[in-house]
């Protein structure tokens, strides 16, 4: 006689989620889609209807003050609190704070700014690729570790340059957003948690002196635009914009070196969807937002219900209570049967929807930097089509530990460099 079907449960500790979390987010989609996790203290939400609705929802909060008392909750307030920065960031705030700050903060991240970026991108992408030539030669199959060498640190690179910091220091700057990137999983040990912070402390600290030397000057970067940003007679203070330039990096690094990893990762195991990009380059830019739909890099948003919400499920109806923190899943609302159908499972990179992904967020809190992110994607794929030829996996691929931020470590690949 077989065990009964145990329930479904999220549970980031489970063998084979770090390598693939979607069996066990179609198990919730089906049995439980609003569920109560003792592990986080909260609920999670993984369909796309849910999920999309919670995130243009003016009833769900970014303000982690607004959420019911748990140990979680008292922690994460007592690390902000001690830290005495961050928390003015805009991702952390609800409207009108988060309109005055990303009002203050937009003008060099909007569509047609970013597109004036394009030939430094392309130059830094070059470069790096150039670089690879000259290190592991040209015309003859070798292997590297594209995320290593290549994914991982162009992001940073790009934004580094962007923002005026020194050539010298792009290096410890990916350390350091590494870092970052790492202390937003809610679950983690004390030691590894004091250690994020440490290293936060230390790009904090370097950015603080940055900035100074930035205020009585007037460069041609970003960073000396946002320093010296106004509207309507408002500025930033001076720990808003730390903690503008502490989520920029974060958010312009980590996603679009994932988007890159990931989807590479992907095609590998589409090989005519590869080869159909390979043929026809004007497919990439609806192949970025499918690559984006089916392994995305993020995967949770925390938000903080301000009112009782209701929602029906499979098992009956379900009240998340006002005061709750909610993790809706952008991870798994992109792999939801009920909006993609039975293709969902797929890379298509001609799906006419795939632009309705939830990766870059929804209502107030839609990624400010979505059209940066894109450009460098496009930018780096074109890349690896023009000068990876015959490119394929050379070994198994390491996937990250984190739970929000979904990325690979390792991505072994072989290619004849040109």
């Amino acid at each position: 006689m077989s065990a009964p079907a145990q329930p479904a449960v999220f549970n980031p500790l489970e063998d084979g989620f770090i390598d693939w979390p979607y069996d066990q987010y179609r198990r919730l989609r089906a049995e439980d889609p609003v569920h109560r996790s003792d592990l986080l203290q909260g609920w999670v939400v993984t369909r796309y209807a849910d999920v999309s609705r919670i995130l243009r929802d003016p009833a769900s909060s970014a303000v982690i003050d607004n959420a019911v008392p748990t140990d979680m909750t008292r922690a994460e307030i007592q690390r902000r609190d001690e830290a005495a920065r961050g928390g003015r960031t805009l991702v952390l705030l609800d409207d009108p704070d988060h309109a005055r700050l990303r009002k203050l903060i937009a003008k060099p991240f909007r569509p047609r700014e970013v597109d004036g970026l394009r030939s430094l991108i392309e130059e830094r992408v070059r470069l790096r690729v150039d670089a690879l030539v000259a290190e592991h030669g040209a015309g003859t199959p070798v292997e590297l570790d594209l995320i290593a060498e290549f994914a991982y640190p162009l992001p940073v690179e790009i934004f580094c340059q962007m923002l005026g910091i020194p050539e010298e220091d792009h290096p410890i700057f990916r350390f350091w957003v590494n870092c970052i990137a790492r202390s937003l999983d809610p679950v983690m040990d004390q030691a590894e948690r004091d250690e994020l912070v440490a290293r936060t402390d230390e790009m904090y600290a370097f950015l603080e002196e940055l900035v100074e030397t930035k205020r009585g000057r007037n460069d041609a970067d970003i960073l000396s635009d946002l320093v010296h940003a106004e509207e309507d007679g408002e500025t930033l203070t001076h720990e808003e914009l730390m903690a503008q330039l502490m989520t920029l990096y974060v958010a312009g690094h980590e996603p679009t070196a994932g988007l890159v990893g990931n989807g590479l990762r992907a095609l590998f195991d589409f090989p005519d969807q590869l080869a159909m990009l390979q043929a026809d380059r004007s497919l990439l830019r609806n192949a970025v937002s499918e690559l984006l739909r089916y392994d995305g890099p993020n995967q949770f948003v925390r938000r903080i219900a301000l009112a009782d919400m209701a929602f029906d499920t499979p098992a009956g109806p379900v009240t998340v209570p006002a005061g709750a923190v909610v993790y809706a899943s952008p991870g798994s609302a992109n792999r939801d049967e009920a909006q993609w159908g039975p293709t969902v499972d797929q890379v298509d990179i001609t799906r006419t929807d795939a632009g309705s992904h939830l990766q870059f967020g929804a209502g107030i809190h839609a990624c400010l930097g979505s059209h940066l992110a894109r450009l460098q994607a496009e930018v780096m794929f074109t890349a690896i089509l023009d000068r990876f030829e015959e490119i394929e996996l050379a070994g198994p691929a390491v996937w990250s530990t984190r739970m929000v931020i979904r990325g690979l470590s390792e991505l072994p690949v072989r290619a004849r460099l040109r």
